[in-house]
């Protein structure tokens, strides 16, 4: 692959704060879909929405089309340049659906470009097909550190959230200097995602001095209601702290059944928990205390960022409900490919070309995009959250060295 050149060129730019400012028309829309309003010119132009609005997890895939409509909507709202179409391909998020889905994607000649896939077992499944058709791709929350590496000097992935590593290193980070428990108990659910999370995490937390309470990571089958036996070998193996990789929806009936068979201990997890939808399945009593984080920012009506205030009032005005977790992510993933279109680059290989060769940086209202060679955003922040009177609450912000 060529390097991507820092060429600090002059273009036309969408400034993130004024896209949230300007957007209008904004309803929640049907699966498989098209958003937008009119637009100046006759030209209209696809992008796409790839990840789950059903299943499980679908909170997830849902907060990032809702950001990719607000500004598809904005975008439109502005007038400038060609109209810009949503479409919606729903991955459930199975890696096996994404793997029929992408056909579909792909096929469709009217699609430049892609926001998603959401999660990293569906992310892997797609990049060697979209990376065929020249189909660039940005995922707002696909995290294993090894997708990059799927296809050597590949040109087509990139994502706007740090990967596992990273996060990996601020979770052992905040677990050693702050939580600083007598022992972990590290369980996952055995996905792409919960297993590279949760490895990473205690190979790094043991190289801070924290003592593992298993030889090994615990797991525990996501499909399943029970988690009794999973339970009783956390409670068995006296650690202080249960650091969870997975989803929020399993995660959430995990804590309660901890909480229910006495477990008193700190609950840590990663991004996948990070949602409403954790509190819900856990209930707010047992959901009560746990430490959620991610690499990402959440966007609150009293958050520091301007940005990020705007953008949950835009979403309130426009949505009408709160942003989610990667609501901000999506958000500036599809502004990045709207700026991309409004410079000029209207087909798929003028756009991929665009983003590898002359796109610098974004100040989006998640955090200022930069991609590295492999298509990595090079942002180092590290955020954890608390769930506080049954809703999620900024705890600590952690930037990793």
């Amino acid at each position: 692959m060529s390097v991507r050149p820092m060429r600090w060129k002059l273009f036309a730019t969408l400034g993130a704060l004024g896209l949230v400012a300007g957007a209008c028309g904004g309803g929640g829309g049907d699966t498989g879909g098209d958003a937008g309003g009119a637009g100046g010119g006759a030209e209209e132009v696809t992008i796409a929405f790839m990840g789950a609005l059903t299943g499980d997890n679908a909170n997830l895939g849902i907060n990032i089309r809702d950001g990719v409509k607000l500004a598809v909507d904005a975008a439109n709202a502005a007038g400038e340049g060609p109209t810009i179409a949503l479409k919606e391909f729903d991955t459930a998020g199975d890696p096996a659906q994404a793997g029929t889905v992408k056909d579909q994607v792909i096929a469709d000649q009217d699609v430049i470009g892609v926001v998603g896939p959401a999660f990293s077992g569906e992310t892997k499944a797609v990049i060697p097909a979209f990376e065929d058709a020249g189909l660039v791709m940005v995922s707002p929350s696909a995290t294993n550190k090894d997708l990059p590496d799927i296809i050597p000097g590949g040109r087509v992935f990139h994502r706007i959230i740090a990967d596992d590593a990273l996060q990996a290193s601020g979770i052992s980070t905040y677990l050693a200097d702050t939580v600083r428990p007598e022992s972990v108990v590290y369980v996952h659910d055995n996905t792409e995602y919960g297993k590279g999370l949760t490895d990473d995490v205690s190979k790094l937390a043991g190289t801070e001095g924290l003592q593992a309470a298993t030889p090994t990571p615990l797991t525990l089958d996501p499909e399943a209601q029970d988690f009794s036996s999973t339970v009783n070998a956390v409670i068995s193996s006296g650690a202080d702290v249960v650091f969870y990789g997975g989803y929020y929806s399993e995660a959430g009936r995990f804590k309660k059944q901890l909480t229910d068979a006495g477990f008193t201990g700190a609950f840590v997890s990663g991004d996948g928990s990070l949602d409403p939808g954790f509190i819900e399945a856990a209930g707010p009593e047992a959901a009560e205390g746990a430490q959620l984080t991610c690499p990402c920012n959440l966007a609150f009506a009293n958050s520091e960022s301007e940005r990020l205030r705007a953008f949950f009032e835009q979403h309130v005005a426009e949505l009408g409900r709160e942003p989610g977790l990667y609501s901000p992510e999506g958000f500036d993933a599809a502004n990045i490919l709207i700026q991309g279109i409004k410079a000029g680059n209207t087909d798929r290989e003028s756009l991929l070309s665009w983003l590898e060769n002359d796109f610098t940086s974004y100040e989006g209202v998640s955090k200022t995009v930069e991609f590295a060679e492999n298509g990595n955003v090079t942002s180092r922040d590290f955020f954890v959250f608390e769930v506080v009177d049954g809703k999620l609450a900024p705890l600590e912000t952690v930037t990793v060295g």
